[in-house]
């Protein structure tokens, strides 16, 4: 039982975290959307290539990862239901590990 609490424990502290991302990416890009840094703006385009070039990228960047990271709350939500029914337990661990191998991947990205 203590287990299970600790896995969803640890996994609602990871959902937590991810719309702790969620939240500050949509802090980040409203304000740069506010000053007129979006893909096509007239004030975009009146920065150098090098600039363009820069928020093409991040924008592609953040947003594949932010993409990523909503998918990985779906699956950590599907395995934090999971540990609570008791269907993941220390002798069959397989569905979690393999939820905590994307969500690295994720980090990694």
């Amino acid at each position: 039982m203590e287990d299970r609490n600790q896995s969803a424990l640890f996994v609602v502290a990871t959902i937590a975290c991810a719309f702790g991302f969620l939240t500050v990416k949509a802090f980040e890009w409203t304000a740069k959307f506010h000053h007129g840094l979006y893909p096509n703006a007239k004030v975009l385009l009146s920065l150098s290539k090098g600039e363009n070039l820069f928020f093409g990228l991040y924008y592609m960047m953040t947003g594949l990862h932010a993409v990523h990271v909503l998918v990985g709350i779906g699956v950590l939500s599907v395995m934090l239901i999971r540990v609570l029914r008791g269907a993941i337990t220390p002798a069959n661990p397989v569905y979690l590990v393999n939820s905590g191998l994307y969500w690295h991947l994720v980090d990694i990205i």
